[in-house]
């Protein structure tokens, strides 16, 4: 039996590893959509995650405790990035601006559909990590790219992510790209 497994972020998430990160992904997966049974908590758990950031995205909800908390998480992978110089000092501080300021827009959570079995893949760039290392069905996969994916949930197209939705290499270059995103990070 094929397995499946699951990611949930923002599509402020997808922008910046698609354009920015030279479309490598770092996701934490769990095997199933709502992994019922898997010993999985609610933070490695795709269908409550969506649910925690669909609701204030629709309602606009720029005080959402949660959403708040994702900024942060945005913050520390440009911090990440920076540190193995993936980015510049320079686009990296302005990718900071937009992990506080960016339009709740951004905040539309997309999932991720995994494209192989990740428990048997053997693969170097896949852990068993956060919840996993409890028992549940919770990996990391550090170096996903985008033909190991497809994207599901992702059907908001709000004018801001025209450019942003295009395949990575749309960009000339990592500093258009932040440039587009600062244009929503009023």
């Amino acid at each position: 039996m094929k397995k499946t497994y699951y990611s949930t972020t923002t599509f402020l998430i997808l922008s910046i590893n698609r354009h920015v990160y030279d479309g490598e992904h770092r996701v934490y997966v769990a095997e199933g959509f709502y992994p019922y049974g898997k010993k999985n908590p609610k933070s490695s758990n795709p269908l409550l995650i969506y649910m925690d950031l669909y609701q204030p995205w629709q309602d606009r909800d720029k005080h959402d405790k949660f959403v708040l908390q994702h900024r942060l998480a945005v913050r520390k992978g440009i911090m990440e990035k920076e540190k193995d110089n993936t980015v510049s000092p320079l686009n990296a501080r302005d990718l900071r601006m937009v992990a506080d300021l960016i339009r709740i827009d951004f905040f539309y959570p997309v999932v991720y559909q995994v494209k192989f079995d990740v428990s048997a893949s053997g693969r170097s760039g896949v852990t068993v990590a956060g919840s996993g290392l409890a028992g549940s069905s919770e990996f990391l996969i550090s170096d996903l790219n985008d033909s190991e994916f497809e994207l599901i949930f992702n059907d908001c197209y709000a004018n801001c992510f025209d450019k942003l939705r295009e395949p990575r290499g749309f960009f000339n270059s990592k500093t258009q790209a932040v440039k587009e995103l600062l244009r929503w990070s009023p």
